[in-house]
């Protein structure tokens, strides 16, 4: 028998479906796959992570963290996924508690994680099953013990692999094919040519997918380590074609091996180097989290910002989980993030061809700049569109946020407005900073018509007045001076 919030779940499916057919901007669908970075905590420590140090939690305070937790649960209905992510999901607090949430509020697996499979002990591993989640993706930076275990300082690979056959021998236990467990690669100059190995170490361990990704460079791991794009990054076109050549040779041998080997990056950096790109089929095969059914072959048109809401530890929200911030979950409730001003933007942008301009990331991205997706009309999509956003449960009502969360949001919004007019009196007093150094250039460029007004008479207004003019600018700069460092 159908429920009313399975019914939902389905609706807002082929809702989504439409909205992204149909190519709309503002969407009433809810988020397909509700992606969370609970925190940036971890318990090992990889040159390459492109995330801050800096002990970010969601859930942290507490007074927030229960409403914002209330909030996130109206959003699990609808979702086919919610993947939290770290840092290191095991070793961040707030995580039972929101796998907790999770089991209250759907009876669906949709939990999925990302960890770096250290600390997977049995009890987790038949929790893990038991639940079930959907997904868990395991990173894994090298073929070899050596590599991965120097790029991803203090995990080993050896606990790692028998922690994944910790959950399988679970899997098998109570006979369930959840969780599905896949895998993620980061491509380094230090690990590529390992590639080899490592698919074949995944296929041993039982992993339904791979994906590999180029290494992001980021302000945060560029800082804490000043070498790390000189050592890691694959720039020098004799690796790039080696590094090709490759993946043209080993990926057709495994393509039988997994349901799928996803790849992010790689298209526009061979495509820099003039190099064919097409067999990687990254437009098919790239990181699309809950979009089947969305395409038959090929996306046209990236459908993150029609599926995923995106959150990372500082309250940021973005559409995909390499483009920039639509807002942040402080300013405003997560509803009124998934059709802010921003998210439209992004989308309208998107379709038009303007992926760089909409936010996206270049390096992953660039690819697609300049490739606009008109709507695919349908005969009957209007009609069913309306149908089903007429019988929405929750259309795209406002959740009324709890209310330590809505003081947060009110005193956020308030500290925006005094920001907004500081800029313009800021603005002001540099536009009257600009007048005031033209009236002090004009004095000093006619030194002879001052001092034929002394000799014809003149008791020297022309002077008293460059003075005051002086006196004033030198004010307005040290106030200017104040404002730009606050």
């Amino acid at each position: 028998m159908t429920t009313d919030t399975e019914r939902a779940y389905h609706d807002n499916l082929r809702l989504s479906h439409l909205e992204y057919e149909q190519r709309h901007i503002y969407l009433y669908s809810r988020p397909r796959c509700l992606s969370l970075v609970l925190g940036n905590a971890c318990n090992i420590d990889c040159p390459h992570c492109y995330q801050a140090k800096n002990g970010d939690n969601l859930l942290r305070p507490a007074g927030i963290a229960e409403e914002l937790r209330r909030e996130l649960m109206a959003f699990y209905p609808y979702a086919s996924t919610f993947r939290i992510q770290g840092g290191e999901v095991f070793a961040i607090r707030g995580f039972r508690e929101l796998i907790d949430d999770v089991a209250q509020a759907v009876r669906r697996p949709i939990l999925s994680i990302s960890t770096n499979g250290t600390l997977i002990d049995d009890e987790w591993a038949e929790r893990l099953v038991r639940i079930p989640f959907s997904n868990v993706t395991v990173s894994i930076d090298g073929g070899t013990r050596a590599t991965h275990n120097r790029l991803r300082n203090g995990a080993d690979l050896d606990q790692v692999l028998a922690n994944i056959d910790r959950v399988q021998r679970w899997k098998a236990k109570l006979r369930s094919d959840m969780p599905y467990l896949d895998s993620f690669f980061v491509i380094m100059r230090s690990n590529f040519r390992e590639i080899p190995q490592y698919l074949e170490l995944m296929r041993q361990h039982g992993m339904i997918s791979v994906a590999l990704q180029t290494m992001e460079l980021s302000p945060e791991n560029t800082a804490r380590v000043p070498t790390l794009e000189a050592d890691e990054s694959i720039t020098d076109r004799r690796e790039v074609e080696e590094l090709h050549a490759l993946l043209r040779d080993v990926l057709p041998r495994f393509e039988k091996s997994f349901r799928a080997v996803r790849v992010s990056g790689l298209q526009t950096l061979f495509e820099t180097h003039g190099l064919s790109a097409a067999f990687l089929e990254e437009g098919e095969k790239s990181l699309y989290p809950d979009s089947d059914g969305l395409s038959e072959g090929a996306f046209e048109l990236c459908p993150n910002p029609w599926t995923t809401l995106f959150l990372v530890e500082n309250g940021d929200a973005h559409l995909c989980f390499i483009s920039q911030p639509i807002g942040n979950l402080y300013s405003e409730s997560l509803s009124a993030l998934w059709n802010s001003p921003n998210a439209i933007s992004k989308r309208s942008d998107m379709i038009a061809g303007r992926y760089l301009a909409s936010g996206c990331s270049r390096q992953y991205c660039g690819w697609r700049e300049g490739k606009p997706s008109p709507p695919r009309t349908v005969a009957s999509a209007g009609r069913e569109w309306r149908e089903l956003v007429s019988i929405q449960p929750c259309g795209q009502s406002e959740i009324e946020a709890p209310e330590n969360l809505s003081l947060v949001r009110r005193l956020v919004a308030e500290e925006r407005r005094k920001r907004n007019e500081l800029e313009v009196y800021k603005r002001s007093l540099e536009s009257l900073l600009v007048n005031a150094q033209k009236h002090i250039d004009h004095l000093e460029a006619a030194p002879e018509k001052a001092a034929a007004g002394s000799r014809n008479g003149a008791t020297g207004p022309g002077k008293h007045r460059a003075a005051w003019v002086v006196r004033a600018v030198r004010k307005i700069r040290r106030v200017l001076g104040a404002f730009r460092h606050r």
